[in-house]
């Protein structure tokens, strides 16, 4: 690694090629959020630009939130609205999206229904996978990409704030949550509700809970939970 370059190890060459796929998408929704140039990708190794800038704390939550919100209704535009959270979407011939419920349905509450929601992005939207420039959000990651519903992304960036930092006030949630709705306005029944917003808070803990006391989790969910008792059974 150089001072101009990132290199990022994968496990495997498959592993690899699937993040540059991603990357690639991701790129040509020309969303307003900066993607790091991709150099190249060679074996397991994926060669990108480095980028210049802090990661975001939770101050930077909503401006964060509002470059999620501009990524996902992009997507939506350009290629999601042909999609169904339950089926698997080809977004490129090279390209398949995995649905959103086969990964997560043992995290799901049974009578979740996702009806005749429209189609977002899951990227991992974890705090450190964001860097923020002089002029711009990036995205600095590109290993997980699937279906979800709107506003089911946002939901990990607050909980994997939370788990960072502690405990966030329930205003700057509010504010987080409003600044990601604004951005994805002008798509029918993507916005997403504090009701909603909350469950999806839960099935992100779900998943996330085995990795508390790793990679920067420090606090459990239910101790900084800014609502208090869970929302789900």
């Amino acid at each position: 690694m150089s001072a101009t370059t990132f290199v990022k190890h994968y496990a495997s060459p498959n592993l690899a090629e699937s993040a540059r796929a991603h990357h690639d998408w991701l790129c040509r929704l020309d969303a307003a959020v900066r993607i790091p140039q991709l150099y190249g990708v060679t074996g397991t190794r994926m060669v990108l630009e480095h980028m210049e800038g802090y990661q975001p704390g939770p101050a930077d939550l909503p401006v964060v939130a509002a470059a999620l919100g501009r990524l996902h209704a992009a997507a939506y535009i350009r290629h999601l609205h042909a999609g169904r959270l339950d089926q698997p979407f080809e977004a490129t011939p090279t390209l398949t999206l995995v649905d959103f419920v086969s990964r997560r349905a043992t995290a799901l509450p049974q009578d979740f229904a996702i009806g005749e929601l429209p189609c977002a992005l899951y990227k991992d939207s974890n705090i450190r996978n964001f860097i923020l420039t002089d002029d711009q959000v990036a995205i600095i990651d590109f290993d997980d990409l699937t279906l979800a519903p709107f506003g089911y992304d946002l939901a990990k960036l607050v909980v994997s704030a939370a788990m960072t930092h502690g405990p966030l006030s329930g205003e700057l949630i509010k504010h987080t949550l409003n600044s990601y709705n604004v951005e994805t306005s002008s798509i029918a029944d993507a916005h997403c509700d504090m009701r909603r917003f909350q469950l999806y808070t839960e099935v992100h803990h779900r998943l996330t809970v085995r990795y508390l006391g790793r990679h920067g989790y420090t606090h459990g969910w239910p101790d900084v939970r800014p609502w208090g008792r869970r929302v789900i059974g």
